[in-house]
């Protein structure tokens, strides 16, 4: 009969390696791990991408596909955003509460939310010397009798015949300041303090807020990011589908 003594240690290394197992689990099912494929679903048939092919086989580093990193070493344990944390297949209301979840801290916010402006740069008294009278920049006497405050009309949001605060602004300063309106948004600091947006913890700005060139011109909708990408990728290596003959290569016909 083997004594207490021997049997001890094996016991006690048995409940170690049962320890170690269970915590390396736990943490590895935490991560999350590299795809091996990934199905894309299209109206002009699915497509099957061979993601781990193109990351180890091919060699490819993360950077050049997942612009979101600068550099990434070759492991399968890399982390890096799916394409469709920021490329939709729809720019819609379920996209736009949805995405938010996609990143793992609001850091990668300002990458599209990238400026917002707080208070209003504006010395009243300083503009009296360069206006002939007030009226230059209120209303004529049959608006307002008495030259008052925009903000007593001019609201957040547009109210029927009532242009917004916004946009009164812009159309009374851009009449006198031409030169800064015609810089378009890199003159918007002449004005406008810019908000820390490390720090910032209020609502993003609607994009068409700022930007004349529809969402979908900005940041490329899912399907044309991949065509995009993918194909300029395969002319310059001369390899891989990228003619408009090519479609059936990465599209399964139905």
């Amino acid at each position: 009969m083997r004594s207490k003594s021997k049997i001890l240690p094996v016991i006690l290394a048995a409940i170690l390696l049962l320890i170690a197992a269970v915590i390396g689990y736990v943490q590895a099912g935490n991560k999350p791990q590299m795809p091996v494929r990934i199905l894309f679903e299209n109206t002009g048939g699915k497509v099957i991408f061979s993601h781990l092919t193109h990351h180890r086989d091919y060699q490819i580093d993360c950077a050049k596909c997942h612009h979101d990193k600068k550099q990434m070493e070759l492991s399968e344990n890399d982390e890096a955003l799916a394409c469709g944390s920021c490329h939709p297949n729809e720019f819609n209301e379920d996209f736009i509460v949805d995405h938010v979840d996609s990143f793992p801290d609001e850091t990668y916010c300002v990458r599209c939310h990238h400026t917002e402006y707080g208070e209003v740069i504006f010395d009243h008294e300083e503009h009296k010397d360069y206006a002939s009278d007030c009226y230059d920049c209120h209303h004529g006497k049959e608006i307002e009798p008495e030259p008052q405050n925009c903000a007593n009309c001019h609201k957040g949001e547009d109210s029927g015949d009532l242009i917004s605060m916004r946009l009164a602004g812009h159309e009374s300063c851009g009449s006198c300041h031409e030169d800064m309106f015609d810089k378009g948004l890199s003159s918007c600091k002449s004005c406008h303090v810019a908000v820390d947006m490390t720090q910032y913890e209020g609502d993003y700005t609607s994009c068409d807020s700022c930007h004349e060139s529809e969402i979908r011109e900005l940041v490329l909708p899912r399907m044309n990011a991949f065509h995009d990408q993918c194909m300029s990728c395969h002319e310059e290596m001369g390899a891989g589908p990228y003619g408009p003959d090519n479609c059936n290569q990465c599209h399964i016909s139905r």
